[in-house]
């Protein structure tokens, strides 16, 4: 399983990239099953930021707070 550090919004963006490309599923795809824009999918795989994830970050980066991502573990149990 791999694992990632996220210290920035970008960080996540690319492990949601790479996890639902692992997962063989398109942004559509994706955001069909979660009821969500096509739209929102591809700003959350930017890294396209809004004032309350900015701000998480600025809290986690004050408090030297270090946030771990480890995806594959749900599909590796299968």
């Amino acid at each position: 399983m791999p694992n990632h550090t996220a210290r920035k919004l970008a960080d996540i963006a690319t492990v949601v990239k790479v996890a639902r490309e692992a997962a063989g599923l398109s942004q559509a795809e994706l955001a069909e099953r979660l009821a969500f824009s096509r739209d929102y999918m591809i700003d959350l795989e930017s890294g396209t930021g809004n004032l309350y994830t900015t701000r998480l970050f600025r809290v986690l980066h004050e408090l030297d707070i270090t946030v771990t991502l480890t995806y594959g573990e749900r599909h590796a149990e299968s």
